[in-house]
């Protein structure tokens, strides 16, 4: 099967072997860690598919590219390390790597709270499976995203999305994404933000629309407390953006008083 699994690590005991025994089917996984402390390569060590490559952490984009080099199959099923595989998902790639109809595929996502899907979630669809040669990663703020050589397809089936580390860790890789997602925003000019960050620029409007459009919008709170758990998360996302761009704008306008 001429497919490579490429995924990015670090300290991900919590859902690694999960996302892994859903890819035995593969002839082999490559793992671009950075340095994990907790258990994640021991676990992975029990996976005779899996390859583990070290690279100290710059930035998601660079460190998929650097792993997509040492990849030498056809295609490539870029995962994050709490994608999990439905066995729907699984069947439409072994057909689209066979028919070669297109140069990827973006697939949709289902956003699982403690292992609970979510009804509804504001997760957008990605490309996950394309031919290697034809795919090249660039940062955009805290994301990633593929820039593909030619047409891409839709899978009709999901991934789960289903991140079940701590809440420290949580709150730890927020507060990372939400100075990359300012300095983002600030490097753009108005005519370029899409209505999403035209809302986040107001500072005061962002938490307050995400929290109504998850809850009720979005419908979540038919999820009960999961689809609380995740509408919470969201605005406080919003939150700690929303106090990044205040605290900016306090550094620029100390600045101009200089």
């Amino acid at each position: 099967m001429d497919i490579t699994a490429l995924i990015i690590t670090y300290n991900e005991e919590p859902n690694i072997a999960r996302v892994l025994d859903k890819l035995r089917w593969l002839p082999k996984v490559l793992i671009i860690d950075s340095g994990s402390t907790d258990q994640t390569l021991p676990i992975i060590s029990e996976y005779e598919n899996v390859e583990v490559v070290y690279r100290k952490f710059d930035t998601f984009a660079i460190q998929c590219n650097f792993g997509m080099e040492l990849i030498q199959t056809k295609w490539t099923l870029s995962l994050d390390a709490d994608y999990v595989l439905t066995d729907e998902f699984i069947a439409e790639t072994k057909k689209y790597i066979q028919e070669n109809d297109c140069a990827g595929y973006a697939t949709r996502f289902k956003f699982c709270v403690d292992g609970h899907p979510l009804k509804r979630n504001n997760t957008t669809p990605r490309i996950v499976l394309f031919q290697t040669e034809k795919g090249k990663y660039f940062d955009d703020g805290h994301a990633h995203r593929l820039e593909l050589d030619g047409i891409a397809g839709s899978y009709t089936s999901y991934i789960l999305h289903d991140d079940r580390k701590d809440l420290t860790r949580w709150f730890y890789n927020q507060n990372s994404y939400s100075i990359r997602e300012a300095n983002k925003l600030l490097s753009k000019h108005n005519n370029e933000l899409r209505f999403t960050d035209k809302i986040r620029k107001l500072k005061w409007a962002a938490p307050i629309f995400v929290f109504f459009h998850c809850l009720f919008i979005k419908g979540l709170i038919l999820d009960g407390w999961y689809g609380w758990h995740y509408t919470l998360q969201r605005t406080l996302v919003e939150i700690m953006f929303c106090l990044r761009l205040i605290e900016e704008d306090k550094f620029n306008n100390t600045l101009n008083k200089k």
